[in-house]
């Protein structure tokens, strides 16, 4: 019998800290790699890592989507910049206002706004500025960049750090991809050129690459690049595998809580989906979607018993799962079994998961809910 439930997340710091120096190698000599900490850094826990890599590396700053993310980390303290991802509202001034995080702007009423907040304290506040070049998302848009950059920079309350851009299609290697990418690049180099030429003062850093983009292309004259998917141990796609080693940081486990027996013709869970033709072993495991244990992986997932790899039978259920070791020799309640990582010499990989379920890495990790507690361990 376990001692307390057994279902929980290991996160491997020493694989993060290897990634974040391998995603440093690419991103050259110039490069400074801002860690994306968004969605509890992708399930993996904001707080613990940015506290780890706080202290084992230099870092100029790190990305969130939201002020409250930013007020967790501040919270925790965290003293380096929290760059502010996404939308800044007008409740979020007043944490704005007290320093240490950074807001990214891309419309003007915005801008005016916390100028006139930050001048009626007397302060000045870092800002960055987030161009369109082709995601289609936030950002200001290309053809009105410069413009909107000195409207910024001539604001009294405002000091404009760094000026940002977002790709659409770097973690692809087919040819429009390429083609698309350099159009971006083109473009918001274009607008670095104009807005920061070399026989100016002004000095706003410029950062372009994604994950994908750090480890495929060089962009000249930036000298910050955002990890995001990657710093976790995850490829944005296959094409990367062979340019950069990443180690999976996270790995998710249970424990097999009892063994059943089912004779020809009695099913598994709900709907009775599964039903078995032969003497099959059962063995049930506290996990379930509510976990986030992907209900599509009813009758189509696996997970790794001794080493073996175990199909999942029947449905996930909210808090349980059913798979079937009939054929693993010396299962016994109490055993381990991951459901994310390595045991033995087969790994289950987060992008294997996200191919059965028809999504992407990025999903799979940040789906896992807090019901399942983080155990972070340093490699000592």
């Amino acid at each position: 019998m376990f001692r307390q439930r057994p279902t929980l997340a290991e996160i491997d710091l020493s694989a993060l800290s290897h990634n974040y120096r391998a995603l440093s190698d690419c991103a050259g000599p110039e490069g400074q790699v801002i860690p994306v900490v968004k969605a509890d850094a992708y399930g993996h826990g904001a707080l613990p890592v940015a506290s780890w890599l706080a202290r084992n590396f230099t870092i100029p700053a790190f990305a969130v989507a939201t002020v409250n993310e930013a007020r967790v980390l501040k919270a925790g303290g965290v003293r380096e910049p929290i760059l502010i991802l996404g939308p800044l509202y007008e409740e979020d001034f007043e944490l704005v206002l007290k320093g240490g995080i950074v807001p990214v702007i891309w419309d003007l009423e915005t801008a005016r706004r916390l100028s006139a907040a930050a001048c009626s304290r007397q302060k000045k506040i870092p800002v960055e500025v987030k161009v369109d070049t082709g995601m289609g998302r936030a950002g200001v848009p290309a053809e009105e960049a410069v413009a909107f950059l000195f409207k910024v920079e001539n604001l009294p309350g405002l000091k404009l750090g760094g000026i940002l851009s977002h790709l659409a299609v770097a973690d692809g290697e087919r040819e429009w991809e390429r083609r698309y990418t350099d159009r971006q690049a083109y473009a918001f180099a274009e607008i670095c050129r104009i807005f920061v030429p070399e026989d100016k003062k002004r000095v706003p850093v410029c950062h372009l690459a994604n994950s994908a983009g750090i480890v495929r292309y060089e962009f000249a004259g930036c000298k910050r690049a955002r990890a995001g998917i990657a710093l976790y141990g995850a490829y944005p796609d296959a094409g990367l595998c062979e340019r950069i080693a990443l180690q999976p940081v996270m790995r998710v486990k249970t424990g097999i809580t009892m063994l059943k027996k089912l004779g020809p013709g009695q099913s598994v869970s709900y709907g009775c989906t599964y039903t078995a033709r032969e003497k099959i072993v059962v063995a049930l495991l506290p996990i379930g979607y509510a976990d986030g244990f992907n209900r599509l992986l009813s009758g189509r997932g696996e997970v790794l018993v001794r080493g073996f790899r175990a199909p999942i039978i029947g449905r996930v259920c909210m808090d349980w799962t059913m798979i079937e070791v009939t054929d693993i020799d010396g299962v016994e309640v109490g055993d381990e079994v991951v459901v994310l990582g390595r045991q033995g010499g087969d790994e289950i990989r987060a992008e294997e998961m996200a191919d059965r379920l028809g999504t992407i890495s990025y999903e799979v990790f940040c789906n896992f809910s807090p019901r399942v507690p983080r155990v972070y361990l340093d490699g000592a």
